[in-house]
């Protein structure tokens, strides 16, 4: 275009539109930055939960595996059990428990987290409580898993010591039995 076609368009548009038109795109091009900013951290925050997501599963493997052993060294101890192999599968995952902050307001009451700083003034919740994953259910494998009274004991044990109920609950013989 020529200059003289560019002056004739500012003035049929009005110079007031023009610059209306230009802010806009100018507008639009920080927005379209401002979005991929936003992936950009989007991104890292991904990373972030699932670095949190790998640890939480990390910190229940090794519960699950503590139990787990702990079991085995018990069960072990018992007479009529033998050599003994236990599966222990996880209903839930740890769980933090935050204290709470209750105010009146008015018609009602406001429950918000408490909230505290370290020293780089990053803040978390106030945990007070942690709560361990509860077990979904619980398999054995042993020599005397065959014998009835053996299988009432483990079964009475382990519903003792994780509180969960006898149907979840499932005991067999090892094929490595004497019989």
């Amino acid at each position: 275009m020529k200059t003289e076609e560019i002056k004739k368009l500012i003035q049929k548009v009005g110079p007031l539109r023009l610059g209306a038109v230009v802010i806009c795109g100018i507008l639009l091009i920080l927005i379209s930055y401002g979005v991929s900013f936003e992936k950009a951290g989007g991104e890292s925050g991904d990373k972030e939960s699932a670095a949190v997501e790998t640890d939480v599963m990390v910190q229940q493997n090794r519960y699950r595996e503590q139990m787990k052993q702990e079991l085995i060294e018990l069960l072990r101890r018992v007479e009529g059990v033998g050599s003994v192999e236990v599966m222990l599968t996880l209903k839930a995952t740890n769980e933090k428990v935050t204290l709470k902050d209750n105010s009146d307001r008015g018609n009602g009451t406001e429950e918000q987290t408490v909230l505290i700083e370290d020293s780089e003034r990053n803040s978390s919740p106030y945990v007070i409580q942690e709560k361990e994953p509860e077990l979904e259910g619980v398999v054995i494998v042993c020599d005397g898993g065959a014998d009835a009274g053996v299988k009432r004991e483990i079964t009475e044990a382990v519903g003792a010591l994780f509180q969960i109920e006898s149907h979840k609950i499932k005991i067999m013989k090892s094929k490595e039995a004497k019989e």
